[in-house]
């Protein structure tokens, strides 16, 4: 294994017992990436909030929930490759760090230039966190045996 190559859990070896911690992994895992699709829908359900509370603008509203989606977009690839490179399991960790300081700062942002730098920041990091997610899962949890392949993919 290359150095880069850390993961969050022992890889799983097809036909040998598995390391009952994968299971922990795999909810800690999970709830990352549930964490992500939340915050990706929840600026919707508080803009009148964010309106009446910051006098935001309905562009600034605009680029609240874009600016999110557009940094995700704009990083994922870039994101899932530095995880190859410098190990899943760090880039899972900052991703996560600094979603997580992101997530507070939208929370205590007072203006709406505050809440878009922050929601384009939290994108960022949702897209070096949710590829480690992804990848992890797949090394964890190997198919029995051995290929790569999807189930019914011929």
């Amino acid at each position: 294994m290359t150095p880069g190559a850390q993961i969050l859990a022992p890889t799983a070896v097809p036909g040998e017992s598995t390391d009952p911690r994968r299971w922990l992994t795999l909810v800690i895992l999970l709830l990352a990436a549930f964490m992500n699709l939340l915050d990706v829908s929840i600026v919707n359900i508080a803009i009148p909030s964010i309106q009446r509370d910051l006098h935001a603008s309905y562009t600034d509203v605009q680029w609240a929930l874009a600016g999110y989606t557009l940094a995700y977009a704009v990083v994922l690839i870039t994101g899932g490759r530095l995880g190859n490179t410098y190990g899943r399991k760090r880039l899972f960790l900052i991703g996560v760090t600094g979603f997580t300081l992101m997530s507070a700062l939208c929370g205590a942002a007072q203006s709406p230039g505050m809440l878009i730098a922050s929601r384009v920041a939290q994108g960022a990091m949702g897209a070096i966190m949710i590829p480690q997610v992804l990848s992890v899962i797949q090394v964890i949890f190997p198919q029995p045996n051995g290929s790569r392949r999807w189930p019914g993919s011929g």
